[in-house]
């Protein structure tokens, strides 16, 4: 099992998160998608959030991002139009498609591409619900339970759990205890789970 923890509107899963899927899949593991609302989590370990850094660090992420952009044939904008915004709607929704017996994988990235390749704002439910509908998701069933008491209880304890496991940026994947934080790790990943199958 794969810990998969990140925030919805975080450009580094974006890039990562299909790649994520089809490790997993090829390896025959399974991915716990953990949504956590990032902020916190960055507070939590003293970490400075990208939306906050200098202009060195910002005009370099943004270089980077479009390096790995190309790599992974994806379509991103450099600064999205509503990044960063509340993700904790976005975390929701992640977990209700779970509780739903509906593809995580699809919702996730509905979110991550809606942010940076759809201008979409995911604090806003319309943008949700468009995002979703889109790849024929039960979008207004998706919100509903987004909207329960005990889908925000979990996306709380999503966030105490990743807090508690020294999780400090997104994307982070967590197999067999050990941490691999960022989309770059994925050759590090699949030799842990090719040691773990063999």
């Amino acid at each position: 099992m794969i810990d998969y923890f990140f925030a919805p509107m975080s450009g580094y899963a974006y890039l990562g998160h299909q790649e994520l899927i089809g490790l997993a899949r090829r390896c025959g593991a399974k991915v716990r998608f953990l949504p956590m609302e990032v902020a916190r989590v960055y507070e939590a370990a003293g970490v400075t959030p990208p939306y906050d850094h200098t202009d060195p660090r910002r005009t370099y992420r943004i270089e980077d991002q479009a390096r790995w952009a190309a790599i992974r044939g994806l379509r991103m904008e450099a600064m999205p139009p509503s990044w960063p915004t509340d993700p904790r709607l976005a975390c929701r929704c992640i977990l209700a498609a779970g509780r739903l017996g509906l593809d995580q994988d699809a919702v996730t990235f509905a979110c991550l591409r809606g942010v940076w390749a759809e201008h979409r704002n995911l604090a806003d439910p319309g943008d949700l619900q468009e995002a979703f509908e889109s790849i024929d998701l039960p979008a207004a069933r998706i919100l509903a339970v987004a909207q329960t008491e005990e889908v925000r209880d979990e996306a709380d304890a999503v966030t105490e759990e990743a807090i508690s496991r020294e999780i400090f940026g997104s994307p982070t994947y967590v197999l067999h205890g050990k941490r691999y934080y960022g989309q770059d790790q994925f050759d590090f990943l699949r030799e842990a789970l090719q040691r773990a199958a063999a």
